[in-house]
């Protein structure tokens, strides 16, 4: 292009941009009409309360044992659905069984004394209480009437056997008795058992022919009473009192069955209700002490969102029932509609502010959202 064509191009636009600012247009583009902005007022935003939460299960609990012990098995994992009662985690009981036998067997004992007693006495027992006073009347009879021909003749025979042994024993003594070992001999220790056995016929012989004394007599006599108030308490039935006390020794008896049965049941850890474990934070040989979480759990069929920063200028705003707007940081951009079903009476202490713990249920969640994700709710306190 050459000199002469660009000057023209020039001349040309100088003079389209003249007419165009003559007209008016360029006066609208340094002057352009202003465009109406939306009114937005700060009572909308008053309306609105929001907070975060964590998506945690209706039901859940962080389980551990009463008792201490070693862990002798194991019986779920991580990410196990278990039964309400489903066996989760068991301790070594060798000796808390031990004791549950022990108190079985005091139970039976008692229930078996009580039982006695309710029965009364057996015809044997009331048999052998006979033959003993029986017994105990003929040697009252043989007392008082002394000693017989029979029973005379008979001593005199056991005194004259017991002479004629210690005359053999000291016939046999004297040929060592000069001994200075003597007393180690076998004669030494034959004669001194036939002077005792000599000194005790003499005696019984004595006896027999003097007669009984008013001390053998009352002996004899005591004895007949006693065996009369034997067989009169076998015969009769228990007393009220017996059987209390029968009872009472059989209730305790089984308190502390029931005391030993708990403490055996301690080892055991049972799901307190149907669910998912969540975590197993011990393994087998391990020691557990009572108190310390083992096995967490949850119902994760049903969820709900609980808050933890409702401040307190907003509480008063919230009411059971309202519908709120939940988003969750897994699902961005998707709404889930929630209704507050609980509000705590009480703040909880959190760093920052006093706040107050809210719980949002929902009639649907999402399958793909799990325990412990954010949410993050909006109420319009004015719907």
């Amino acid at each position: 292009m050459n000199t002469r064509n660009i000057v023209i191009g020039i001349v040309i636009l100088v003079i389209l941009g003249f007419g165009f600012f003559t007209v008016g247009g360029g006066q609208s583009m340094l002057n352009p009409k202003p465009t109406p902005a939306p009114v937005v007022t700060t009572t909308d935003y008053e309306n609105i309360v929001t907070a975060s939460g964590t998506l945690v299960p209706v039901k859940r609990a962080n389980l551990g044992f009463k008792i201490g012990g070693e862990v002798k098995r194991i019986a779920v994992q991580t990410g196990d659905t278990v039964d309400q009662d489903a066996m989760l985690v068991q301790l070594d009981a060798v000796e808390l069984n031990a004791g549950v036998d022990q108190a079985k067997a005091a139970v039976a004992l008692a229930q078996a004394g009580l039982d006695q007693l309710k029965a009364g006495a057996s015809k044997e027992d009331i048999a052998a209480a006979e033959a003993a006073l029986n017994t105990a009347r003929t040697q009252l009879a043989k007392v008082r009437a002394g000693a017989t021909a029979e029973d005379i003749a008979a001593a005199k025979a056991t005194l004259d056997r017991a002479t004629s042994a210690l005359k053999d024993a000291q016939s046999e003594y004297d040929k060592i008795k000069s001994d200075p070992a003597a007393g180690m001999y076998p004669q030494s220790i034959a004669y001194q058992a036939a002077t005792e056995q000599y000194r005790i016929a003499e005696a019984r012989y004595l006896q027999v022919v003097k007669g009984a004394t008013p001390e053998d007599i009352r002996i004899a006599e005591a004895g007949v009473a006693t065996a009369q108030a034997n067989l009169d308490r076998v015969k009769a039935q228990a007393r009220p009192a017996e059987i209390a006390a029968a009872q009472a020794r059989l209730d305790q008896a089984q308190a502390a069955l029931r005391q030993a049965q708990s403490a055996a049941a301690s080892a055991n850890l049972t799901a307190p209700f149907a669910g998912t474990v969540a975590a197993v934070n011990v393994r087998v040989g391990e020691m557990v002490v009572p108190g310390v979480t083992v096995i967490t759990l949850g119902d994760i069929k049903n969820l709900r969102l609980e808050t933890d920063d409702l401040s307190e200028t907003n509480i008063a705003k919230v009411k059971l029932g309202q519908s709120v707007d939940v988003t969750f940081e897994a699902l961005p951009g998707k709404i889930h509609k929630g209704k507050i079903t609980f509000i705590a009476p009480i703040s909880s202490a959190k760093a920052g502010g006093t706040n107050y713990t809210v719980y949002v249920e929902f009639d649907q969640l999402d399958p793909v959202l799990r325990w412990g994700m954010t949410g993050h709710i909006e109420i319009n306190t004015k719907q």
